[in-house]
């Protein structure tokens, strides 16, 4: 009995906690580009959508299930904007001087099907990440920088799921 229990525990635990990203099947045959162009940056931070649309590139140049093509050649094409770009302080010291900010991006994507020009999948994705603030300039430019590149990453890598797995 002791030996039946330890069996049924260790199949129970071997089956928690995995299961693949996505949500569907395959892509269909039709569907073998994609075209990235530059996202358009509707707020007031200089070159943010600078981050986004490489790295999205960079996604689906890695997974090259779907081939990333100029426009004219493309089967898909996905549109981003990035809509708002928001930095809220964290955490403060004994003076009231900010340790750290949040910073929050709002973009909007939408993946358009381009000989029937339709439109497959639009979302507002909300993406954040923090940084901490040093007496170096520098230090803590290159601090926010990196904190944009944590929410660029995440969100290329939700883009890429969702256009490689959401069928």
């Amino acid at each position: 009995m002791k030996n039946v229990f330890i069996l049924l525990l260790t199949l129970s635990l071997s089956a928690c906690g995995y299961r693949l990203a996505g949500r569907g099947g395959h892509i269909p045959d039709e569907i073998k580009s994609i075209a990235i162009p530059v996202f358009e940056n509707k707020t007031m931070e200089p070159v943010v959508e600078e981050e986004f649309t490489p790295m999205i590139i960079r996604e689906f140049i890695k997974d090259s299930r779907i081939k990333v093509v100029d426009r004219t050649e493309a089967d898909i094409v996905l549109n981003g904007n990035v809509n708002s770009y928001k930095e809220s302080p964290l955490s403060f010291d004994q003076n009231q001087e900010v340790l750290e900010y949040r910073i929050t991006v709002t973009t909007h994507l939408k993946i358009t099907r381009q000989k029937i020009n339709n439109i497959i999948w639009e979302k507002d994705i909300i993406k954040s990440s923090e940084y901490k603030v040093s007496s170096n300039v520098m230090t803590t430019r290159t601090s926010k920088l990196l904190a944009l590149k944590e929410i660029a990453k995440n969100l290329s890598e939700e883009v890429t799921d969702r256009v490689l797995w959401g069928w």
